[in-house]
């Protein structure tokens, strides 16, 4: 049996989570202003109601506690006559409780009022118009009270006042229990206790009640009614701007896009230029190669050492070390194809097209080496497979002219390259131990393919930055930067 019943207590845990569930996904799937509508009409309904209740009591209390003051004072009024003081306190004589009975007993009073009692303080029974009860005592609060000077009064039904006599037929009744002050002084010297029919009473207590919970609920209808309104309207007004703030969004986001075509078409301007341009230089360092430098070496060979004898030149063009006899055809030309030769070396870049960018900054640094035989240190580390031929051109001419700025001011001391990339930059580092940057004079400035100037163009047209400083006490170091995200191949 255990088995059994731990089975149906599970399944009827599952099935309340099931439909526990389902009322969630059913209220998270209506709109903001349906679930908006609910919750209102909940707090608001719940508020009416709590309010027609409270207004529901009050008025069923006032309206008791009027009938009460009309009571104790009816019976101030009347029954005050007929108390005298005796030994014992205030009593009522034989011919007093006579007149009484005959109008309270089988009269037209006698059938709204079911009972009528006069106490003294220590709660005895000096009338009644049960004769039985006369002479008893039977103290409780609400006698108490009274002779405090409060008025008492409260509704019920088949009381039997703890005397063990029930009430003629149980019939609703007030009991009002209304102090007796001695005459011309505030003095209670007594309690009279009146039991009143109230079924007039309780029939014009719930029309007056009906009455309140109509109009609480014409107000609550109102008031759903106008917010129901008010929402729609405002939902309505909602919904306008959220369509106009979604063509705007969209609008933004086609601008946004246009912008991003736009952006790459620049790069890939920017990249066909940049490719263009080196292919220029090719052309112009082959034209070179293969034009002017080609006719000075036969030039030279055919001039051979015959002396010439220069007709307008200058001494300070031929070099301060240099005399003017010693300038031959086959010498001047030998200068000039050396220069040829340089540029012609300069605008031609070997084949790196299909290198990695660290096997292209490999080769302007081993280039280097070569070239002027002094010794670099470099480092390579993070650097993408793959990089767009045009910005591997740029780093190497980066490279390449650095690298020649400090074998040239530096004369080949600490020469060092540390090229890496994260995520975002590709970072070129070039230092050396030289004096750092050293401005030279028109005559002692030597044409090179690159200078600084060109460096700094080359990677700010890459979206890049260019940065030359001193690097501490002596030598300089040149920093060049260009996003990836920008450039990819």
């Amino acid at each position: 049996m255990y088995p059994k019943e731990n089975v149906t207590y599970v399944t009827g845990e599952g099935d309340a989570a099931t439909e526990t569930t389902r009322g969630w996904r059913f209220w998270h799937n209506l709109d903001l202003t349906t679930q908006f509508l609910v919750v209102a009409a909940l707090i608001i309904c719940g508020s009416m109601a709590v309010l027609g209740e409270w207004l529901s009591s009050q008025i069923a209390a006032n309206q008791l506690r009027s009938r009460a003051e009309s009571g104790a004072l009816y019976m101030e009024g009347f029954l005050a006559g007929h108390l005298q003081e005796g030994a014992d306190g205030p009593e009522v004589s034989a011919q007093r409780q006579k007149e009484l009975d005959e109008l309270l007993v089988g009269t037209d009073l006698a059938r709204r009022i079911e009972g009528f009692r006069i106490w003294r303080r220590d709660g005895t029974v000096i009338y009644s118009t049960d004769k039985a009860l006369m002479g008893k005592r039977l103290p409780s609060a609400d006698i108490d009270r009274a002779f405090s000077g409060h008025v008492v009064a409260q509704l019920e039904t088949g009381h039997d006042d703890e005397t063990g006599t029930q009430l003629r037929d149980g019939r609703p009744l007030i009991e009002i229990y209304g102090p007796i002050y001695r005459s011309n002084i505030r003095e209670v010297i007594a309690v009279g206790e009146i039991y009143e029919e109230a079924g007039e009473f309780i029939e014009q207590r719930d029309r007056v009640q009906r009455r309140t919970w109509w109009i609480v609920g014409a107000t609550t209808v109102a008031i759903m009614g106008l917010l129901f309104l008010i929402v729609r309207r405002a939902s309505n007004i909602i919904h306008r701007q959220s369509v106009t703030l979604q063509v705007q969004l969209a609008s933004a986001r086609a601008l946004a896009e246009q912008n991003r075509q736009l952006r790459k078409a620049a790069d890939r301007a920017r990249m066909d230029a940049s490719r263009s341009n080196e292919n220029l230089l090719n052309r112009i360092g082959s034209d070179l190669h293969d034009g002017p430098v080609q006719l000075l070496s036969l030039l030279i060979l055919r001039l051979g050492t015959r002396p010439v004898q220069p007709a307008a030149a200058s001494p300070a063009s031929a070099g301060p070390n240099v005399a003017l006899d010693d300038i031959t055809p086959s010498r001047l030309a030998s200068r000039l194809l050396t220069e040829l030769r340089e540029l012609s070396n300069g605008l031609v870049l070997p084949e790196i097209e299909g290198l990695s960018l660290e096997a292209a900054l490999r080769t302007a640094v081993e280039r280097h080496e070569h070239t002027t035989g002094s010794v670099v240190k470099s480092r390579y580390s993070g650097l993408p497979a793959r990089t767009a031929h045009p910005l591997k051109i740029c780093l190497y001419r980066v490279v390449q002219e650095g690298l020649n700025n400090a074998f040239r001011h530096a004369d080949g001391r600490d020469q060092r390259v540390i090229a890496s990339a994260d995520d975002k930059f590709i970072t070129i580092m070039i230092t050396d131990g030289g004096p750092g940057l050293v401005q030279t004079g028109p005559t002692g400035d030597r044409r090179r393919p690159l200078g600084l100037q060109g460096i700094r163009n080359r990677v700010e047209a890459f979206g890049g930055s260019v940065q030359i400083r001193q690097r501490g006490k002596s030598g300089m170091k040149l920093v060049a930067r260009v996003p990836i995200e920008s450039n990819n191949a």
